[in-house]
């Protein structure tokens, strides 16, 4: 086993995930805690995640304050520059952009700010099932599965780190390859961002964009990734059901006390996770709506805007980047959203394997039917009336984005 100890204090605790995926890929341990664990850890280290014992700490709260006051200042600037780019399409529907990917970080801060509390509900809940003792022949199966989905994550969110890192450096520099004198256009005052009227203001201004853009993107990144690795551990917890149900029932058929106990405490199991997943569409149901509509929006724009600069490669080239970022951020909740679904219907599968296994009990049968019955009615993350997060409701919009900008260059030719 190994002597490592997951950092409790200062800023270590933003990379004791990937410690522990070390661990994980080179001395075959199971992972210390759940990538969601970690995520809110590498919240927490960045001052965003007002909990209420972050609350509690004076400068952690004036901290989050700043950060909320930061993020809408800086949506107001954006927002008052609009207008000057009225006149170019292509300039327009980029400051568009910038303004719906700032609105959409500024409603999840507020989100955060509003209800931690609830979201900590959640994952203390998935945490303790994570940390689950499992014996018995299904055990090395689990531990094997919980494994594999820990690495899953963990790799997929180094990609993300990549991918955020490249577009920070990209959008920073524009300065440099353009004619755009600060990473985002925007409005000040006594044109403070003008260089040759006031050099040192608009150093300043390019010093705060760029700490707000990498500070925030950082955020934002484990934001989403909080999020999406929720979907993973639902999904994960509706997989180990149908391990166990598959497993125990061959184990106990001869003992029908025992075979009663396990049966009952895999009920209770699926209840638990049948909870989670409701109150995860009830606690995210403003967030997943946000993020649905943002997602189409910014699909939409930056396709379109991609196609009406086409004959400019360095600025087509900018819109591209967004639309694969757009596209990707969606398939990643669409994938283990999906994910949620398939396993929740494998569930019924798995009770009426174990229904064939079982002894000839009527209380018995009569729970496992129940089971199966419920879990006939698949589970799925929605934010109602929208459609969940699965990879049908993915190609829909990809489709819808296909119709409009079908339409849009039909009346512009």
């Amino acid at each position: 086993m190994s002597s490592y100890r997951i950092p409790q204090k200062n800023w270590r605790r933003i990379y004791a995930q990937f410690v522990d995926l070390w661990l994980v890929l080179h001395q075959k341990t199971h992972p210390q805690h759940t990538s969601l664990y970690y995520n809110r850890m590498q919240l927490t280290t960045l001052g965003n995640y007002p909990n209420k014992e972050q609350r509690r700490l004076r400068i952690r709260r004036i901290w989050q304050i700043i950060i909320l006051l930061q993020v809408n200042i800086f949506l107001v600037t954006l927002l008052l520059a609009l207008p000057e780019s009225a006149d170019n399409i292509v300039d327009f529907g980029q400051d568009t952009l910038w303004l719906i990917g700032c609105f959409y970080l500024s409603f999840k801060w507020h989100f955060f700010y509003f209800h931690a509390d609830d979201v900590d509900e959640i994952v203390n809940d998935l945490e303790e099932c994570h940390g689950m003792a499992v014996s018995g022949p299904a055990a090395s199966i689990i531990r094997t599965e919980q494994r594999a989905f820990f690495l899953m994550e963990s790799v997929l969110g180094l990609v993300w780190h990549v991918g955020i890192l490249m577009f920070c450096v990209l959008a920073i520099s524009q300065p440099l390859w353009t004619d755009q004198k600060l990473p985002f256009h925007a409005y000040y005052p006594f044109d403070l961002h003008d260089p040759t009227k006031h050099p040192i203001a608009h150093v300043f201004l390019y010093i705060w964009q760029s700490f707000f853009l990498f500070y925030n993107m950082a955020c934002i990144l484990y934001t989403d990734v909080f999020a999406s690795h929720l979907f993973a551990q639902l999904a994960i917890n509706l997989k180990v059901l149908c391990i166990e149900l598959t497993t125990f029932a061959k184990v106990h058929h001869r003992d029908e006390q025992q075979f009663r106990n396990e049966l009952g405490r895999l009920v209770k199991f699926h209840q638990r996770t049948i909870r989670n997943v409701n109150r995860t569409n009830e606690v995210f149901y403003a967030p997943l709506t946000m993020q649905m509509l943002t997602e189409f929006l910014m699909i939409s724009l930056s396709t379109f805007e991609a196609l009406a600069a086409r004959h400019e490669p360095t600025v087509a080239a900018r819109f591209i980047i967004f639309m694969v970022l757009s596209l990707s951020h969606l398939a990643y909740f669409c994938f283990f959203g999906d994910m949620v679904t398939e396993h929740s219907e494998k569930v019924a599968q798995s009770a009426y394997d174990a229904y064939q296994w079982s002894p000839n009990s009527r209380i018995i049968r009569r729970d496992l039917i129940f089971m199966i019955n419920r879990a006939q009615q698949p589970l799925c993350l929605a934010p109602s009336p929208f459609p969940p997060f699965n990879w049908v409701s993915y190609m829909s919009i990809i489709k819808q984005c296909y119709s409009i900008l079908t339409l849009l260059l039909e009346s512009m030719d």
